[in-house]
């Protein structure tokens, strides 16, 4: 049986870019990625076309697909709807491929929502700054002074949603946000690429290296303090190390795609402040923490 694909999302606040990076992702061919073609009722902009860049339909062909339960995900902005037909998405799911969603915040809610979290890759493109998402806006030169003020005002609601998604990444500028991305895509294994190629996994092996320099009396006070706060045994089976090098691993990673350049991660001693830097926040004596959670004290 072949092997079903994921639903990609690529959101966040209108104009930070979402549509630029997308058509970079798909220029690349080793990716192999499907876009997925949005319904709209807004009017085409310059150079767009109907059924590649989204099905122009009017309001009543809209609604219609609502009432059909056509869409996977709707939404209405600015006197306009957008949506996502149901139908050539799960197709190309079930053949195997990966599916990009380009969508605004409230329909990648939806999506979320409905979707099992197994097949979905959530990613929230974030701007530098709200000046730059501004001076975005107004490089279109499409919109009317009252919409870009109505744009800027519905991202302040949108960004601090960000954390709904698996990744967050910012565009301060399109090549490294694409190559951000890539390298997401290939650690979810939505790739014809090994997810070992990732920077993820060569910055999982340095930080094991790192902790294990560094910060292994960390770990053995940890599973210790631990131990005196229950009055009995850690299991055998519970690697403290790992854990810790799993947590490092994904704040580090969290940290580079929302603020930094990929190359941080080739970089011995920026990996090495990324640990100093996280280890603050990690808490060595909880026993709350979801690792505990199916551990037998």
């Amino acid at each position: 049986m072949a092997k079903s694909g994921k639903i990609v999302i690529l959101s966040g606040p209108s104009g930070v870019g979402k549509g630029t990076v997308n058509k970079a992702l798909r220029q690349d061919k080793s990716l192999k990625l499907v876009q997925s073609v949005s319904m709209t009722t807004r009017s085409p902009r310059p150079g767009e076309v109907d059924g590649v860049d989204y099905y122009f339909v009017d309001i009543e062909t809209f609604q219609e697909a609502i009432e059909h339960d056509e869409l996977i995900e709707h939404a209405q902005f600015i006197g306009n709807y957008y949506g996502t037909p149901r139908k050539p998405v799960y197709e190309q799911i079930k053949k195997g491929e990966n599916v990009i969603l380009e969508i605004e915040v409230i329909g990648a809610t939806q999506v979320l929502k409905k979707e099992q979290k197994e097949n979905l890759v959530s990613i929230f493109l974030m701007p530098p700054s709200l000046k730059a998402l501004d001076q975005r806006l107004r490089s279109r030169g499409t919109e009317t002074e009252d919409i870009i003020k109505q744009r800027l005002d519905k991202a302040l609601l949108e960004i601090p949603l960000k954390h709904n998604y698996k990744y967050i990444i910012e565009i301060d500028s399109v090549e490294n946000a694409v190559a951000k991305v890539r390298d997401v895509l290939i650690k979810e294994e939505t790739l014809e690429i090994p997810k070992t190629e990732s920077l993820y996994y060569h910055l999982k092996s340095e930080i094991d290296k790192v902790v294990d320099e560094n910060y292994m009396y960390f770990v053995e006070n940890w599973k210790e303090n631990v131990e005196k706060l229950h009055d009995s045994k850690v299991p055998d089976n519970f690697d403290f190390k790992k854990y810790l090098v799993d947590l490092l691993t994904d704040k580090s990673y969290a940290a580079v795609l929302a603020h930094s350049d990929l190359a941080v991660l080739k970089d011995k001693k920026c990996i090495e402040d990324l640990v100093e830097k996280f280890m603050i926040d990690v808490n060595f004596f909880s026993f709350e923490q979801s690792a505990f959670e199916n551990a037998e004290f």
